[in-house]
């Protein structure tokens, strides 16, 4: 299992949360904006974290096949 920063979108949701109800004085705005920035954050940063994954192992397969070519050619 890799290592996910997803999780870092909850604080940020907070703190987005807490400014908007710190400059409209409404709780539900402060709330709202508090779950959907967290949600949303913790959305998009597991898609570009799954992204970069399956790119990262599409690379590690391509050099693992380039290596085996290289040492066949080499044999020969």
């Amino acid at each position: 299992m890799r290592k996910t920063y997803a999780y870092n979108s909850i604080i940020i949701g907070v703190l987005v949360g807490i400014l908007a109800y710190a400059s409209t004085e409404s709780a539900i705005l402060g709330i709202g904006a508090c779950l959907g920035v967290s949600i949303v954050g913790f959305i998009v940063i597991r898609l570009i974290e799954n992204a970069v994954d399956k790119g990262v192992d599409k690379a590690v397969d391509a050099a693992g096949r380039a290596w085996q070519e290289h040492k066949q050619k080499k044999g020969q």
